[in-house]
């Protein structure tokens, strides 16, 4: 899939970066906070999207629930995250897969199959 990472940290983009090429994936894009996201997802229309929550700016549930609504219904989209946010809030908003920080590639790559059957 050609993926666009979306986490205010440069080290964990980088990471993701290097775990999802890892993957067999293409990473087309990044950006460190949600109007970023918005932006880069119109100009590169990736296959799916890697999405931190807490993120300066706009965060990420609230850029993943407009990114559904006013770019892409469709948009196949990862919450990756560590913190309070969880699955339940991540799927509340349209999230189809949902990784917690520090996360496995294991984990990942799961997400990454719910993301190609969604």
């Amino acid at each position: 899939m050609r993926v666009l990472i979306v986490d205010d940290s440069e080290s964990v983009r980088f990471a993701l970066r290097l775990a999802l090429e890892h993957l067999g994936h293409t990473v087309v894009g990044m950006a460190a906070d949600g109007l970023d996201a918005l932006q880069k997802y119109q100009a590169l229309r990736p296959d799916a999207v890697v999405m931190d929550v807490r993120m300066p700016r706009m965060d990420g549930l609230t850029a993943t629930q407009a990114l559904l609504e006013q770019h892409d219904p469709q948009a196949r989209i990862c919450i990756v995250t560590a913190g309070r946010t969880g699955a339940h809030e991540a799927f509340g908003v349209g999230a189809r897969a949902f990784v917690e920080k520090p996360f496995a590639l294991a984990d990942l790559d799961h997400a990454f199959h719910q993301l190609a059957a969604a």
